[in-house]
């Protein structure tokens, strides 16, 4: 019997015999010393116990979600800080955290027209590869939403499989987007995308590659994305009309997938599914864990609770941009 309970955790451990040899290369990136990652562990989960506005399952959390905040944030505990009590209190202000079970009927409706994941295998120095793919033209009120879901999910299943954040290059194909999917993108949905990306989740960003671009939503993209995020982050983009035979110029050919004419041997469906059946298999924790919400009445301490005009968001003061060595 395989010591692995999921596909996915098979496919990470067989594509990466050297993830030990990876991770200290990535501390020594850092410059994060295990030995302070340890120490900063130990007082982030003292911390927590404190925060008694949030959900109880805070105190159960995986060593390897909190270590990929701290390396995430570089080790600055202030920030982790920040973007924990907001990755918790979101949960219960944004839609894309509704109705959690991976057996919905939309979810599951979106799961099978896109394939958004993380491939489970990484280069050798570290960095990942995320991919962002419809299949079809379909366009539905709760596509986007459920796409979203999809992403955050993934996020949160990398969380956990992996202790280190890795710096991350994202390729996002559009092939089969259209206009009618361009409206669903509500400025709330905008709004949410844009602080999960930058004020939640511990991101190292390293490239976003565009394919199969429109016109019209490279107009977007320009107007409507690039405003709010860093220049240095806009420098990283790359938007382009053609499709999947420019990005080995960008990405190395060993972590594409077979069938995105790279030397990987599963492909894009097949990891898309080990996703999906780690998901099933926890199904439990998504809808019982992952669904717990903040109590704002519990709250005592303000420092991270912001006052501003995003108030929705707990966060105070000045927002922590995106990791992007």
């Amino acid at each position: 019997m395989s010591e692995y309970k999921t596909k996915l955790e098979r496919m990470i451990a067989e594509e990466n015999p050297n993830n030990d040899k990876i991770s200290e290369k990535i501390l020594k990136d850092l410059n994060y010393s295990r030995k302070q990652l340890e120490s900063d562990l130990v007082h982030l989960k003292e911390w927590l116990k404190d925060q008694h506005h949030l959900p109880a399952c805070r105190l159960k959390e995986h060593d390897n979600f909190l270590t990929h905040y701290l390396t995430g944030c570089k080790g600055s505990l202030e920030t982790v800080k920040r973007k924990l009590d907001a990755y918790y209190t979101l949960r219960g202000k944004s839609e894309v955290y509704s109705n959690r079970d991976p057996l919905n009927e939309e979810y599951r409706k979106t799961r099978d027209i896109c394939e958004t994941l993380i491939v489970p295998k990484y280069t050798e120095n570290g960095d990942c590869l995320c991919v962002y793919k419809l299949l079809s033209s379909e366009v539905y009120p709760s596509l986007i939403v459920n796409n979203m879901k999809i992403a955050i999910n993934v996020s949160e299943v990398a969380f956990r499989l992996e202790p280190f954040i890795r710096p991350c290059i994202i390729i996002a194909d559009h092939a089969n987007y259209t206009p009618a999917h361009a409206a669903l993108y509500s400025p709330g949905l905008m709004k949410d995308f844009i602080h999960i990306s930058q004020n939640v989740f511990p991101s190292r960003i390293k490239k976003i590659i565009l394919i199969n671009v429109p016109s019209y939503l490279e107009i977007i993209v320009n107007t409507v994305v690039k405003p709010f995020i860093t220049k240095k982050l806009r420098d990283r983009f790359i938007v382009s009309s053609d499709g999947w035979e420019i990005v080995p110029q960008h990405v190395d050919k060993s972590i594409l997938p077979k069938d995105c004419g790279g030397d990987l041997k599963y492909t894009l469906k097949e990891i898309k599914d080990a996703y999906y059946e780690y998901e099933i298999t926890y199904r439990d924790w998504w809808i019982n864990e992952l669904s717990e919400r903040t109590d704002e009445s519990k709250r005592i301490n303000n420092d991270y609770n912001y006052k501003g005009d995003d108030s929705q968001f707990g966060v105070q003061g000045t927002l922590k941009k995106l990791v992007i060595d």
